[in-house]
């Protein structure tokens, strides 16, 4: 560290605000960047230079790093950022920096969020820092556990993307709550009046009974008693304690005076690096996810039932192509996401698309696999203070040397495209970045992957059609942009190439390439080999053969998701996260 007062993550946030703009030329970004060599560099790396960022006539951002090749082109060191003019250097902190950033004159949005999001991640990022040799030791102690996974995942967050850790919890202490404590919340219950429940049919009290031992149940029988809420007119539905703070204090959820307060206490559940999912004390195999009015992404993490509708149908037709396809049934798995409840806040019948989930669950059931260790592909990039990348020390040895390191991304990487391509053949794409694909490994062999989030589903009509697959009669609010339902099988190809290729692949081959000093093409090579064989053995339909292949080896720009300007541009906040599409370099064009 430059000194002693510094950052514990700054190089990581510098790097990751840097990546973004550049990646998404945010504002023309890219326009206003001048590299320079490094002055009287003493190490002697004639890669060692300065990027100045110019922001008006009179004033420069500059930063030191190394000049990289590929998508990024420069490597911030762990230094401060310097404000230039015509008569002075001031050094910066980070947090500072982005806040003079947003004066440039090309900078459009005025609004100053991106600097309140930026200092939130700036603050988190140093919790999650305080937090990580704790981490690390309970991931030591317990490498077989989903939960020390998830946990570790926390420490990088989504890749390329500087305000992911932002958490906006509003005027309500948050900080219990996250998973860098990796500790178990109280869930708190209420009981709810049947007929102002959507979701599953069920008889008796189902969540209680997945969530309670026996005697927490009797407990909670007792309350509900006393309450005059153990009849089957109600059923008792857990709450995040931060969510029921937040709509204590909201009085425009005119339906909640019906509920009855249960009080809480009974049943733990610790937050995973999603926030809302939380893993479920005394049931390994039972995640539990929880409505959470907090702003994450751009997106409030509330629970719509429409999406929790979705998600049943999507798993329904995942289900089926495991049917269809000898490969997907041999090497894909999916977690149960059938059992969810919500309170109905509209009373008409068909209201499902309007209801906004601030208060449901959702239970998640993995699949029993005795022997095996589920690992978050969101985990494999995550570097320690030190460098060391834990999942590929643990998957292979401390030991092991590098060449096996990039046989097992390669081996990562061939099993998730084979699963897009596979899917892409039946007219469907999963969402495939790092958080909602889990690898299940048997000693140091990726031997399937494991799918949780279903709701996430893009279907292509057309193409489903003609493959004969069952369409999903999804539930939408068409008054927001929909990108589940795509009629052209390019546009369901872009999600392949976006977060499965160039958020999730590109992060692992991205933090392999630091920890040996590796430029980024050998692992991008890798890829595209692996993309090759697939497209030689995945038996496209003829009609999107050809054009799928031009895609994604020839084509000279591929789509970007871009989160920064849709972020900073929305107007105001719903359940989904903000993103549109650009355009970047192929990344395959110096891989071949």
């Amino acid at each position: 560290m430059h000194a002693a007062s510094a950052h514990p993550y700054r190089q990581r946030l510098a790097q990751d605000l840097f990546d973004a703009l550049w990646l998404e030329d945010l504002y023309g970004f890219r326009t206003h960047c001048i590299f320079h060599p490094a002055a009287n560099d003493s190490a002697g790396d004639n890669h060692a230079a300065v990027l100045e960022v110019v922001l008006d006539a009179t004033r420069s951002l500059h930063w030191h790093g190394k000049r990289a090749s590929g998508l990024r082109p420069f490597r911030v060191a762990d230094l401060p950022a310097a404000l230039h003019t015509a008569t002075l250097a001031i050094e910066l902190e980070l947090v500072k920096a982005v806040e003079i950033l947003q004066t440039a004159d090309w900078w459009q949005d005025r609004m100053g969020r991106c600097v309140r999001f930026f200092r939130l991640a700036f603050q988190q990022a140093a919790f999650a820092a305080e937090h990580e040799p704790a981490i690390l030791a309970r991931l030591d102690a317990a490498p077989d556990q989903l939960l020390c996974w998830e946990t570790l995942s926390c420490l990088k967050d989504r890749p390329f993307h500087p305000l992911a850790r932002a958490k906006d919890w509003g005027n309500l202490d948050g900080s219990p709550y996250t998973a860098e404590t990796m500790t178990a919340l109280l869930l708190h219950w209420v009981a709810i009046p049947r007929d102002q429940i959507c979701g599953t049919a069920c008889a008796g009290q189902p969540v209680a009974a997945a969530l309670l031992d026996a005697v927490q149940q009797d407990t909670l029988l007792t309350r509900a008693r006393n309450c005059g809420a153990d009849s089957d007119a109600y059923l008792w539905l857990p709450v995040h304690p931060w969510q029921w703070m937040w709509l204590k204090q909201s009085a425009a959820i005119s339906a909640l005076n019906t509920c009855i307060d249960l009080g809480s206490g009974l049943g733990t559940a610790t937050p995973t690096a999603s926030l809302r999912s939380l893993a479920v004390s005394g049931y390994r195999d039972t995640h539990l996810k929880l409505a959470l009015s907090v702003n994450a992404l751009g997106a409030v993490r509330t629970l719509p039932p429409r999406y929790l509708h979705n998600g049943m149908l999507a798993s329904a037709c995942l289900e089926q192509l495991r049917q269809r396809d000898a490969w997907l049934a041999t090497h894909l798995l999916l977690c149960d996401e059938n059992r969810w409840w919500a309170l109905k806040q509209h009373p008409q019948e068909h209201a499902l698309a309007a209801e906004p989930g601030e208060l449901a669950c959702l239970i998640r059931s993995y699949p029993t696999l005795p022997g095996a260790t589920l690992i978050p592909m969101a985990a494999l990039p995550v570097p320690t203070a030190t460098g060391v990348l834990p999942a590929f020390e643990y998957l292979l040895g401390a030991s092991a040397h590098e060449a096996t390191a990039w046989a097992l991304f390669d081996d990562i990487a061939r099993m998730l495209l084979e699963l897009g391509l596979r899917c892409l053949a039946q007219g469907v794409m999963p969402e495939m970045h790092g958080q909602n694909v889990v690898l299940v490994c048997r000693g140091q062999k990726i031997v399937s992957l494991l799918l949780r989030d279903h709701d996430t589903l893009r279907i292509c009509p057309p193409l489903m059609q003609a493959q004969d697959v069952a369409i999903p009669a999804y539930v939408i609010d068409r008054s927001t942009p929909n990108t589940l339902e795509l009629d052209d099988p390019r546009a369901l190809l872009s999600y392949l190439q976006t977060l499965a290729i160039e958020v999730n692949l590109y992060a692992i081959l991205a933090a392999l390439s630091e920890r040996y000093g590796r430029d980024e093409a050998h692992g991008w090579q890798l890829v595209r080999i692996a993309l090759e064989d697939c497209l030689m053995r995945v038996p496209l339909p003829a009609q999107i053969a050809s054009q799928t292949r031009k895609l994604l080896l020839d084509e000279t720009d591929w789509p970007f998701k871009q989160v920064l300007a849709p972020l900073l541009g929305r107007a105001s906040f719903s359940t989904g996260m903000p993103s549109a599409t650009g355009r970047i370099g192929n990344p395959f064009r110096n891989a071949a």
